[in-house]
């Protein structure tokens, strides 16, 4: 186990294929790029961390990453635990245990996300770690001392999913997704008083999610609001979904903005207004399945661009360093509905495509560090009889976190 001032620790630039990445950006002082002579960068595995438990990584939810600290944090199921990892070495820290786990359900005995966890996680003012729970609470872990302080209960009685931080105003945002119906509690991070609870069936100016549940939210520092994904908004349509808009001012949604052909998942805000929603499913049968990501303004919810080169997707993440959208697209599906695992890289300065690399069918969440520009991409291990070809870890049957680096390749003299 890591002391937590080695959080801090420099990276380094080992490999060669990379040096160029380490060099203070360099890449990125290039022109961001046009349809006509895009920015070409591939993505490179560069490193697989072990979770360092003799029951590996099979299944977890939401990973983040705190560029200040050095810090990934990771909701792992399978060891009932948020885990906590280096950025800067590529190294296990610890792990803070107290969570449900992974739970079953009573009436099927089969394993249910709905009622385990830890799931939704974010860093709060790079001191505490939120984590939602199977049971309905957030639990606050001090990062210091490596253990839970707090428990917060949301009242419902499934699990406290996904979550953003107003840092702002101090609220934390965290959506109940599966309960009925779902809703966001909004929680003062200093006294830890809930101070509102908004439920999204059809009233008060939500979308009735009653059927298909919430997804990630997010703060924009550059408006000030909650943004919260919605699979389905219109109901018996499964092609229209939208993005919940909430003044954190007035603890109320304020805009729905409607998708098609998306069921939004996935949420990460990224410059010039805009966001990337991360389309969970695939629309339409062979040879015109439509897998996509959309890219829409947040101030007005109109969609700026449709990326059909990737989609699938659960949780996505912007990086600031680099430049791009990362996704984590586990179920990416092409035209004639084969479902390719991947993570995709969206530039997003102009919403360009630029590449795809192959992960795993566990591979649905993501992060990364925005001082070394290294993507995290927690993998686990397959479930009993199955395969899964394109698993990157050095021992599939445990399960790893992959490390991605973006590699500039073949930069076009109009780029120079």
């Amino acid at each position: 186990m890591r002391t937590i001032s080695e959080i801090t620790r420099a990276a380094g630039c080992a490999l060669p294929i990379l040096a160029l990445a380490c060099q203070g950006g360099a890449a990125h002082a290039q022109s961001a790029g046009t349809p006509t002579s895009p920015r070409v960068e591939h993505m490179v595995l560069v490193d697989t961390i072990d979770v360092a438990s003799a029951k590996g990584l099979g299944t977890f939810d939401i990973s983040y990453v705190d560029p200040t600290l050095g810090l990934y944090v990771l909701s792992d199921r399978t060891n009932a635990s948020v885990d906590f990892f280096n950025t800067r070495t590529d190294q296990f820290i610890r792990r803070v245990g107290g969570f449900a786990g992974v739970v079953n359900n009573p009436t099927t005995g089969a394993a249910d996300s709905n009622l385990s966890g830890p799931d939704g996680v974010t860093i709060v003012a790079d001191r505490e770690v939120w984590a939602g729970d199977g049971d309905s609470t957030v639990k606050v872990i001090s990062i210091a001392a490596g253990k839970v302080l707090d428990t917060i209960s949301t009242g419902g009685k499934m699990r406290s999913d996904e979550m953003a931080w107003d840092k702002a105003d101090h609220i934390l945002a965290v959506a109940n997704d599966a309960d009925t119906p779902p809703f966001v509690t909004l929680i003062d991070t200093d006294s830890h008083h809930i101070l509102q609870k908004i439920y999204f069936d059809g009233t008060n100016g939500t979308p009735d999610a009653t059927l298909t549940g919430i997804e990630q939210t997010q703060w924009s520092p550059e408006t000030g609001q909650f943004y919260v994904s919605v699979p389905q908004i219109v109901a018996n349509d499964p092609t229209k979904g939208g993005v919940a808009v909430i003044n954190p001012k007035t603890l109320a949604v304020t805009a729905v903005y409607p998708v098609s052909d998306c069921t939004p998942a996935g949420l990460a805000l990224g410059p010039n207004h805009q966001a990337l929603i991360g389309c969970s499913a695939a629309f339409g049968t062979s040879p015109n399945v439509v897998s996509q990501s959309l890219v829409i303004n947040i101030e007005t919810g109109a969609v700026v661009k449709a990326i059909p080169e990737v989609g699938g997707s659960d949780e996505v993440w912007f990086d600031p360093s680099s430049e791009n959208y990362y996704l984590a697209a586990r179920g990416d599906t092409t035209s004639t509905g084969k479902v390719t695992p991947e993570l995709g890289t969206v530039n997003a300065l102009d919403n360009w495509f630029e590449n795809a690399v192959s992960t795993s069918v566990s591979a649905h969440s993501v992060a990364a560090d925005a001082v070394t520009r290294r993507v995290f991409v927690p993998i686990g291990f397959p479930a009993a009889g199955t395969s899964d070809p394109t698993n990157p870890c050095p021992t599939v049957t445990q399960g790893c976190i992959a490390v991605y680096q973006p590699y500039p390749g073949a930069i076009t003299s109009a780029q120079q």
